[in-house]
């Protein structure tokens, strides 16, 4: 278990997982502390904005791994 946490795999797994942990965190705490709430458009917003940012994190993780299984070792 612990050799598939600390590989390349494990870490870019677990960043994603701590990165998800905050987002939801974060809009947790807006949904408590704005006054109005969190609304529907800045939810879309927000949301999609996290999405973007994921499926640029899923594709330098693919990239990084097809360089690293060119490479000779």
């Amino acid at each position: 278990m612990r050799d598939r946490l600390t590989s390349d795999f494990g870490v870019y797994a677990l960043s994603g997982l701590f990165s998800l942990v905050v987002f939801a965190f974060a809009l947790w705490l807006l949904s408590r502390t704005l006054p109005g709430g969190l609304g529907s458009r800045q939810l879309v917003g927000l949301v999609v904005g996290y999405l973007l940012f994921i499926g640029a994190y899923a594709t330098a993780w693919y990239i990084y791994s097809e360089i690293d299984s060119r490479e000779e070792i």
